[in-house]
């Protein structure tokens, strides 16, 4: 079984880190049996994707699985809820909090997400707090939520929903709200899990 990573100007036909890369315009036309999971960046034409919102769900309800990152602002699935900005004004405004656990994010601290540094080497999270920027996970939230939707991480002090899971038929849906979450699996900041337990989940392991 595929899973598939649709972008915007992929590098044609390029399977990377367990990924098939795939052009979004093509999207529509691979949603074959041969696909088990989708991961879409947050770059990609949500008006686009609203167009073959029916052959998407669609792939959802038959067992199929979607990842979603980024500011939804159409809905392109059934279930689909618009993000919404934060107003912060420091890091505590930004800070993840665990509701729930979930199999993406096992044996991964929500600390480990907070800050960027610009840095390749592990830093001390006191070090992080004093050099690092906060914001680079999410700065937004979805308050509106689909039925049966499990909540995974808040976000500031109002504890914001970011990051969610829902049934949609025999499929599941997981929205983040935030910027691409393989851009957080990495062994310096001590999620090198997070790629590969994305897979997995694709996979519906």
């Amino acid at each position: 079984m595929r899973i598939l990573k649709a972008l915007m100007a992929p590098r044609r036909g390029e399977s990377v880190d367990g990924f098939d890369e795939v052009d979004v315009y093509d999207l529509p036309a691979l949603l074959d049996r041969d696909v088990a999971g989708v991961y879409l960046t947050g770059d990609v034409d949500q008006e686009f994707l609203a167009e073959h919102r029916a052959l998407l769900t669609e792939f959802v309800r038959d067992g199929g699985r979607v990842l979603v990152n980024g500011h939804v602002q159409r809905a392109f699935l059934d279930g689909l809820t618009r993000w919404r900005k934060l107003d912060f004004r420091s890091p505590a405004d930004l800070v993840l909090t665990r509701a729930a656990h979930h199999p993406v994010w096992a044996g991964i601290d929500p600390l480990a997400l907070l800050y960027n540094s610009g840095r390749r080497e592990p830093v001390p999270f006191e070090e992080l707090e004093r050099i690092g920027v906060a914001g680079f996970y999410g700065r937004g939230c979805y308050l509106d939520l689909p039925e049966n939707a499990r909540v995974v991480h808040t976000i500031g002090r109002t504890s914001a929903p970011i990051d969610y899971e829902y049934p949609l038929g025999a499929g599941r849906v997981l929205v983040h709200g935030g910027n691409d979450l393989l851009q957080f699996s990495a062994p310096h900041r001590g999620t090198a899990a997070l790629g590969p337990q994305i897979i997995d989940w694709l996979e519906g392991r």
